[in-house]
């Protein structure tokens, strides 16, 4: 896909940034800045994309975009004595070590949850061990753990010996690679991330309104750093099967309705109110439901993109989101929705173009596509007056003819 330059993009973007500037600073200031466990997706028992040898425990810069790593082999201490541990990366690491040679006994004792400067092993407080005794000339077991998103990225592991004040990277003599291999050297393993597969029935086409839905954008409502911090909790968490992902009529679920119906699948909402395409995306991209595991995701999106987007542009973002979370959870099966309808006419033109689109996307296996939305009509095909509080959002029986319409699809998902 090609996106096309607009007259005055430039002062367009400049200006998205400064109406977005109050909630990016809630965000980079939040004491909540806790993503998911990105470094669950490293994957150790299968064979490394590729491997490169270390002469120090400091990894190369700038390898890549989305990977994980592991570093793992035996340290030897010159001296007795107490040794402080300390790791630095972007994104995310963890520094594990055993009390012997045996990798079965290690534990963790220092990680970063967000990224730090190189060499910066003083940024968070979890990044540096308490001081440890060790043996000198004893052959101990350590292992690092690097998560990378997006962005710069390294990762390296330093020591304060004894009678020292200041952390130094641990050194090739100090070191050898796992289960053999001589002093000076340590292995460093990747893997890339898991390929988005194509999403059939993806529109093909160039964006041409001012909007792009394939940019990921955060929401520019006041609630959603909020909310996406409690989905990173949620995230983190990862104890539910069943997901529920899209704007404020996702957000809208009444609690009891949602167990009534979905309470044996383990449920989680992560609906956001005012989102679009492009805020899901932003989402998803900055640790929502990164490494988990549910079993199926019900994606309800666009409504709130027909006011800035054309059908074909729409069902484009919500396709970019499909892409997106086939390549996070290759296992999990997304049971698509048709935008729901509304009161408004002009909305509903564009949503039902929108629907023709999302409705070629089904692969008859892992994304599914249902449309619900004769359940809210009259027989003379117009919108029943008891199904909406308002111009867009369902109100109780609206969300009860939901969730009795969906049930019997979501039950042979859910197997």
């Amino acid at each position: 896909m090609t996106i096309k330059e607009k007259p005055g993009e430039h002062r367009r973007q400049i200006g998205t940034a400064i109406k977005l500037l109050p909630f990016l600073l809630s965000s980079l200031f939040s004491t909540k800045m806790t993503r998911g466990d990105w470094t669950q997706s490293i994957r150790p028992e299968s064979k490394p994309d590729k491997v490169a040898v270390l002469q120090s425990f400091e990894s190369s810069k700038e390898i890549g975009d989305r990977y994980g790593a592991r570093v793992h082999g035996f340290i030897y201490p010159d001296q007795s004595g107490e040794y402080t541990f300390g790791i630095t990366s972007d994104d995310q690491s963890k520094l594990f070590l055993s009390s012997d040679s045996d990798p079965k006994n290690k534990k963790l004792i220092a990680y970063t949850n967000e990224w730090t400067e190189v060499g910066n092993f003083n940024k968070y407080g979890t990044q540096k061990s308490k001081p440890i005794r060790l043996e000198g000339g004893k052959k101990y077991y350590i292992e690092a753990l690097h998560r990378e998103n997006t962005g710069g990225d390294h990762m390296s592991v330093g020591w304060v010996i004894p009678g020292k004040g200041s952390f130094t990277i641990v050194p090739g003599a100090n070191l050898s690679p796992y289960p053999s291999g001589s002093k000076g050297r340590i292995a460093h393993e990747v893997w890339n991330d898991l390929v988005a597969p194509p999403i059939k029935g993806m529109p093909v086409i160039t964006v041409t309104s001012l909007n792009d839905p394939t940019k990921p954008v955060p929401g520019g409502v006041r609630w959603f750093w909020n909310n996406h911090q409690s989905n990173l909790q949620k995230t983190k968490a990862n104890n539910f099967d069943l997901c529920f992902l899209g704007d404020s009529i996702t957000s809208g679920w009444p609690g009891d309705l949602m167990n009534m119906y979905f309470g044996k699948y383990k449920p989680a909402n992560f609906g956001i109110g005012g989102d679009r395409a492009e805020n899901v995306l932003f989402r998803l991209e900055n640790g929502e439901l990164q490494w988990t595991s549910p079993k199926v995701i019900i994606l309800l999106l666009g409504t709130n993109n027909s006011g800035m987007n054309n059908p074909a542009e729409i069902a484009l973002g919500v396709a970019n989101v499909i892409r997106k979370l086939r390549g996070m959870l290759p296992d999990t099966k997304i049971l698509l929705l048709a935008i729901f309808p509304s009161k408004d006419p002009d909305k509903n033109q564009k949503t039902n173009g929108a629907n023709t689109y999302l409705a070629k996307m089904d692969d008859g296996k892992m994304v599914r596509y249902l449309d619900i939305n004769a359940k809210f009509m009259n027989q003379d095909g117009k919108l029943r007056n008891d199904v909406m509080r308002d111009e867009v959002h369902l109100n109780r029986n609206g969300y009860i003819i939901w969730g009795e319409n969906i049930a019997q699809t979501l039950d042979k998902m859910m197997k």
